[in-house]
This record gives C-alpha cells, structure tokens and sequence, in this order.
C-alpha cells in the first residue's frame, strides 16, 4: 500500500448526532421512570422503588464505565479498525459523573436493600458481624465513591488525550493513552469487583460467590458492546460516517457482540457448575432462591435472552454485516441485562410468587427505562460536542482500509 493512498482521506464528515425520534424518546423514557419511581415511595413501598432504582442505576452505570473499558482495551489491542468509532465510547463515558452522583443515592436507601445495614440485625447475626468491618455504611461510602471517582478520572484522562490529539496530531496521545489504558485496567478489575459486591452481591450477606465479579464484568462488556453496535449501526443506516464506517467495521464489531455472549454463558455456566458441584449451602442459597417462590421461569428465560437468541441469530456472517439486524439483536442484549439484574435484584429482596407473578417487572423496567433515557441524553450531548472522527490520529488510514 502506497504511502499516497494512506493521505487519501474521505471528506470530513459533519458532527455525529442522535436521531431526533431517539432523543424524543429518551425524553418519554425519563418521564415514565419519574412517574413510576414516584408512584411507588408515594405508595409506601420504598423497597420496591429503590430496588428499581438500583437495577436502572446499575444498568446504565455499566453502560458509562464500558465506555472507558473499550477505550483501554482497544488502545492495549492496537485494534485500529475501531478508530472510526472512538466518539461513541467518548461520549458514553460522560455518563460517569452524574450517573456516579445518582448511583451513589442508592446509600440513601441502604435500610430498604441491605440488611446489613442494620445494627440490630447485624448484633444478632455472627456472619454479619464477621463482615461488619467491609459491610457497613462508611465503607460503603468510602470504597464506592473512590471506585466511581477513579472511573471518571481515568474517563477523563483517555477522553483528554483523545482531544489533545484532535489538536496537534501525532502518535504520542496514542501511546500516552495506551500508558493510561494499561493502569486503568488494572484499576477497573479491582474497583468493578468493589461497586458490584456492594451494590449487588451484598444484597443477600449470607451468599457467597467467588465468580460474582467477573459474571457482572461479562455483563458490562456484552451490553456495553451492544450499545456500541446500536449506535454503530444507527449511523451507518443514516449514513452520518459514510467514507468511515462500513460493512467491515460492523462486522468485527458483530464478531465482538457475538464472542460476548459466549463469553457471557461460560462464565454463568462456571458459576452454576461450582455451585452444584460444591453443593455448599451458604453457595446454593442464590439458586434456591430462584428456583422456587415462582422465579423459575425467570431464571430460565435469562440464559435464553442472553446467550441462545443472539447466539443463533448473530452466527450467519451477513447478521454481523447488516446493520438493521445487528441492531435489532443487540437490543435484545440490552432487554436481556435488565432481566438479568431484576432476577439477580427481586428474590435477594425476598420477593415471594407474589411479587414475581403478581407484580411482574413494571416498575424496575420502567425506571431502567428512566435510568437508561437519561443515560441517552447525555451521551447525546457528548456525542456532538466533539468531530466525528478523530481525523489526525495517524491509525485511520488503516482504519479506513480495513477489511474482514
């Protein structure tokens, strides 16, 4: 390849923006989650609104921290067919500040989620008292602020160097963002375990898992990587990267979206495997719980949202290389992530058949709605602040001669 074709660079393209139907949307999306958030603590039923608050908080949290991660793990990976498409993890990770504030809320409502929590619950139970030093509120404050304040700094820091480069140009924001990616990583798998034990696992004290962690990172990476192929896709089908992002792009992008839910099943099939081998009560507890009470078949539809329907209609090569399609599949990903929270949420709050047949998920659907509207606004607002490509990092000419 000639060093004239590496200069020959498609026109610049305008400034990337949301669909005005998506942004309308979002904005119906937060109103709904509002309201029924509302309606349930105006009810009196303040453990039903704020374990919908901790499913949508947690839902779009990942979404916001996936977008630092991508960033990390692609710079480490050289992985320069994505460059085209850095403005979209860019402008997720702007997600982090205010989604960290309203994530930090759920402390507000501690006494209605974590029994731990109580002083007098803790004083009559050994275990809880064991686990008093890490389960209690200052900790909880402490360790999950500085976890999500790092997030934001290190977002911060990638997202810089990738305006710093926009200016001057050159292969040295490409290496010092390398240099933050390969910190960061290591940062993000000691404090992404810290938030999902506190916010998520420590919901049922008396349950202990050792693969807890890494199921929750298998989440963020198979719906943050969805995320990312619906708005891929969104712009290939309104042509806004035209010259930029092509069929090729979209399919290592689908290869990345299918190899996650694999990823996603091994990972939940380890969990279960351990679990049944071990046969340890203080372990078959999570799925006892689900098993009964009129959870079953909850939790047997999760592994079909998550893994057998994409899994199947993702394996075609032309299903990666269609946007409509990929597109389509990869929301029902995002679908797949709340259900995974309300399963993982619902019966740690000792919600019997009422609750999982009665109430069906109207309220956590709703506010994870809310949640992930307002998640889309902002990620509106940060897309089009910014060019649409970063047009003087010396890796697009690859990027754009990419083939797969």
């Amino acid at each position: 390849m000639s060093h004239a074709h590496h200069n020959e660079l498609p026109a610049a393209p305008a400034r990337l923006s949301v669909p005005g139907i998506v942004q309308g949307l979002a904005i119906a999306f937060v109103l709904i989650g509002g309201a029924a958030l509302g309606w349930a603590f105006a009810g009196g039923h303040a453990q039903l609104a704020w374990s919908a608050y901790l499913i949508g908080s947690f839902f779009a949290l990942g979404l916001g921290v996936f977008g630092a991660a991508w960033l990390a793990i692609l710079y480490l990976a050289r992985g320069n067919w994505s460059v085209t498409m850095r403005r979209i993890p860019e402008a997720m990770t702007a997600w982090l500040l205010p989604g960290g504030v309203l994530t930090m809320a759920v402390g507000l409502g501690a006494h209605s989620l974590y029994h731990w929590s109580h002083a007098d619950v803790v004083a009559k139970d050994a275990l809880l008292t064991h686990k008093a030093p890490f389960l209690n509120m200052t900790m909880f404050t402490a360790l999950v602020g500085a976890s999500l304040l790092l997030w934001v700094v290190f977002s911060a820091l990638l997202t810089g160097t990738s305006r710093r480069q926009d200016r001057e140009g050159g292969i040295g924001a490409s290496r010092t963002s390398r240099t933050l990616s390969a910190i960061f990583l290591v940062v993000f798998a000691f404090t992404i375990s810290i938030v999902s034990f506190y916010l998520l696992l420590s919901l049922d004290a008396h349950w202990f898992s050792t693969m807890f962690a890494v199921l929750v990172f298998t989440d963020v990476v198979q719906t943050g990587t969805a995320f990312v192929a619906v708005v891929a896709g969104l712009l290939v089908m309104g042509g806004q990267l035209k010259g930029f992002l092509n069929e090729n792009h979209l399919h290592s992008l689908g290869k990345m979206v299918f190899a996650s839910t694999g990823f996603w099943a091994y990972i939940y099939f380890c969990q279960h495997m351990l679990i049944w081998y071990a046969n340890l009560p203080e372990e078959t507890v999570y799925f006892m719980k689900r098993a009964g009470n009129g959870w079953l078949p909850y939790l047997l539809i999760l592994p079909l949202l998550k893994f057998v329907v994409p899994f199947l209609f993702l394996l075609p090569r032309d299903a990666k290389r269609q946007p409509k399609r990929l597109v389509a599949l990869s929301l029902v990903i995002l679908f797949a992530q709340f259900w995974e929270l309300y399963v993982m949420v619902g019966p740690a709050m000792g919600h019997g058949a009422e609750a999982a047949h009665a109430h069906l998920p109207v309220v956590e659907l709703a506010a994870t709605l809310g949640f992930t509207g307002l998640f889309v606004l902002v990620f509106a607002w940060a897309l089009v602040r910014h060019d649409a490509v970063p047009l003087k990092d010396p890796a697009l000419a690859e990027c754009l001669d990419y083939h797969c």
